[in-house]
């Protein structure tokens, strides 16, 4: 049996930006959720967790079969989809952008399977020329609550998977429950992108490339396994990765 790596990078912080983060260390400091490696060991992967390392980038992408982009408390910078407007509840890891960007511009072509989750599901449709909400709560009319408001074990609402989707004729089922967490949200889809999930208040949870091998984003966190399709989405991307 062959356990395929996965390159994932890890966040960044950096305490004369986010002087909070100095309850670990007053020097900046990597880190990652261990739902993320969990999900990637239980379904047969070994996660290789990295740095921002530009050089590196082309070894990251000739010696990895895949790359999964994760989510964090972090919002994109506005101006890598052209936005001349600012929200005020941005907050930026722009050093983490940046290399997520170019990691995943130059991981695309390979054809190699990619998995967005929450910032990385964002980060795919900006970097297919999409752009986003920048605040969900003030840009879009909603009676659901994006923002997390149960732990991320529990469903915080439904979204509709798309049929002739590759999302939908993995799960054949209409209807998924999803957990929650994030302030943003895309708002116009990125070349060539089709969606396949939709919450009720029409907001694209879900995305896919119909001519890339695998490459999926998806607003939520599978990694947490709160319904089905979320076992699957995991697992079949470490499966075409193999």
């Amino acid at each position: 049996m062959k356990y395929p790596l996965i390159a994932v990078p890890m966040d960044y912080l950096d305490v004369n930006h986010e002087p909070e983060a100095e309850w670990y260390s007053k020097y900046p400091w990597y880190a990652m959720k261990h739902r993320y490696h969990d999900a990637l060991v239980a379904s047969g992967a070994i996660p290789c967790f990295i740095g921002y390392e530009d050089n590196l980038i082309p070894e990251y992408v000739k010696r990895f079969d895949g790359l999964l982009i994760t989510g964090g408390h972090f919002d994109h910078d506005p101006e890598t989809y052209h936005s001349l407007e600012i929200h005020p509840t941005i907050k930026r890891r722009s050093k983490r952008s940046k290399f997520e960007k170019s990691l995943l511009e130059a991981f695309l072509p390979t054809q190699k399977p990619v998995l967005g989750i929450c910032g990385g599901h964002q980060l795919i449709n900006i970097v297919y020329g999409g752009t986003l909400h920048q605040d969900i709560p003030s840009q879009l009319e909603s009676n659901i609550k994006h923002t997390l408001t149960n732990p991320p074990t529990e469903a915080a609402h439904t979204v509709k998977i798309v049929q002739d989707t590759k999302l939908y004729s993995w799960c054949q089922k209409d209807v998924a429950q999803i957990n929650s967490s994030h302030h943003q949200g895309i708002c116009r889809l990125g070349n060539s992108l089709t969606a396949n999930a939709i919450s009720e208040d029409n907001l694209i949870e879900g995305i896919e490339d119909p001519n890339h091998p695998f490459c999926i984003g998806v607003q939520w966190h599978p990694e947490y396994f709160v319904d089905a399709i979320d076992k699957i989405i995991i697992e079949k991307f470490v499966n075409s990765c193999v």
